[in-house]
């Protein structure tokens, strides 16, 4: 079911970008994965779409039992930092929601959008 909720979160991106309700206007999706030089090992980044050379996007999805916790956030922006972008916009996507920390950080950065499934179903 993971593959498909990423697939699901892709296609609310492309939704909020033709209502005009995206903070990246990218121009394509996709996943990305590659090596992680500071880490010596592989990574992974679920959905990552580019505005321009400055400007991208990057998301994470996890479709569990369970609230997402700010150790997702924080790995998303730990990978994140393998590219030269200087305008970072981070989306996280869950099954049932988010834990205190992970909402708490996101409010403090204000450039995480958290949505839950329920969000996705409302807006689409």
């Amino acid at each position: 079911m993971g593959r498909v909720f990423e697939d699901i979160s892709v296609q609310y991106l492309w939704k909020q970008l033709l209502t005009g309700n995206s903070s990246v206007e990218f121009t394509s999706l996709g996943r990305w994965w590659g090596n992680d030089p500071k880490k010596k090992c592989q990574a992974e980044i679920d959905i990552m779409g580019e505005q321009d050379s400055n400007t991208a996007l990057f998301a994470e999805c996890k479709w569990r039992n369970e609230n997402v916790d700010l150790d997702v956030l924080e790995t998303l922006i730990d990978r994140s930092r393998l590219f030269h972008y200087t305008k970072m916009h981070y989306f996280v996507f869950s099954k049932t929601g988010f834990t205190k920390g992970c909402m708490e950080r996101a409010d403090e950065m204000g450039n995480v959008t958290l949505v839950s499934y329920k969000d996705i179903v409302k807006a689409m």
